[in-house]
């Protein structure tokens, strides 16, 4: 009989990327199915990935200019629905864990965090909610639901980001933490939707980060996302949502300054400051250029060691926008020409 002692709450499907989750329609979200069999596995060891994206299969590092801060294996629920967070009351966690490896993963860690909205999230800025454990067999993902409870806290309305770490401490251990971009180990979901009438303003509230241990320039860019279907993490959210969502041709005005505010500061992360030394040497990327070519908005910023300042979007829904419209950004930090983290807003007209 096969061992459960370690399993907590979870659900294993035979495809990574198929069913709904059991009978809780709010424990996993549905998602599409890929292609994907054991012909297509080339690692004779377990080979866990939480998935950056829809397409990931755990090839690292991620290219230049990649948005791996929309992992669509991490995920909320609270009372109200998937990555609906409520301040103040128990919402549970969830990640996806896959093995593309041809051997079963027995004991896997997940470790589970939030952060503040910020556009860089390191060891320094990030909380431990709990671990979960589970047994992933080859060609298989498991839904790991986190045992301990998450209770979003009121200074953030409940926009926190979230991480989650699956790995094997000996056999598939985790060589860049809290890193997507070298990762296949880690997820981080940093996303929000926002739900307002025509006509009405908003403004949302990131943390920008220095993490270097030296004073740096930044640069952010505001990125509007224009797509003919909605984004599949919107999708998530549906019955959340107006009736017939569908993405706005139209473009959304956007602005950018830092809150008045005074500065506070954070522990420098040697981790990631060593990382981008190292990608500072690499090529440029011509995938990375155009994503800098391509933005709406943009401000530089000199930040002092482990200074961090509240950035400010602003914008304002069109007079004439359409009930169920959705419109879509992204917030990029960048120190040079590498990509430090994102943020991305999901604007629907209710």
């Amino acid at each position: 009989m096969k061992d459960t002692s370690q399993l907590i709450d979870t659900k294993v499907r035979r495809n990574p990327f198929g069913g709904n989750g059991g009978d809780n329609k709010f424990s996993a979200p549905h998602i599409p199915p890929l292609n994907f069999g054991r012909r297509n596995t080339k690692h004779y060891t377990p080979w866990l990935v939480v998935r950056a994206d829809y397409s990931d299969f755990g090839n690292r590092p991620l290219a230049g200019g990649s948005v791996f801060w929309e992992s669509p294996d991490v995920w909320v629920v609270s009372s109200v629905g998937i990555n609906q967070p409520v301040v103040g009351e128990d919402n549970t966690v969830y990640a996806r864990i896959s093995n593309f490896g041809l051997q079963y993963a027995t004991g896997v860690q997940v470790k589970f965090w939030w952060a503040d909205p910020s556009l860089a999230i390191t060891e320094a800025t990030a909380h431990l909610i709990g671990i979960g454990y589970a047994n992933v067999p080859s060609g298989w993902s498991v839904d790991v639901q986190c045992p301990t409870p998450w209770v979003p806290i009121f200074a953030n309305g409940g926009h926190e980001c979230l991480i989650a770490e699956a790995f094997l401490p000996v056999s598939d251990p985790l060589t860049a933490p809290m890193d997507p971009m070298d990762d296949r180990h880690v997820g981080q979901k940093n996303e929000q939707v926002i739900m307002l009438a025509k006509g009405k303003s908003f403004i949302t509230k990131v943390r920008a980060i220095n993490i270097m241990d030296t004073p740096q320039e930044l640069r952010f860019d505001v990125q509007t996302i224009h797509m003919e279907t909605i984004h599949p993490l919107l999708q998530l959210r549906a019955a959340n949502l107006p009736d017939n969502v569908k993405a706005s041709p139209a473009k959304l005005p956007l602005d950018i300054k830092f809150n008045e505010g005074i500065s506070t500061f954070i522990s420098s992360s040697f981790l990631f400051a060593e990382k981008l030394l190292l990608k500072g040497l690499e090529k440029i990327e011509n995938a990375l250029l155009d994503s800098m070519e391509h933005c709406d908005v943009t401000h530089n910023a000199k930040f002092e060691p482990g200074e961090s300042r509240i950035l400010e979007i602003s914008g304002k829904v069109p007079d004439d926008a359409e009930v169920g419209q959705s419109f879509m950004f992204r917030v990029i930090e960048r120190i040079g020409i590498i990509v430090v983290g994102g943020y991305t807003v999901h604007v629907v007209v209710v």
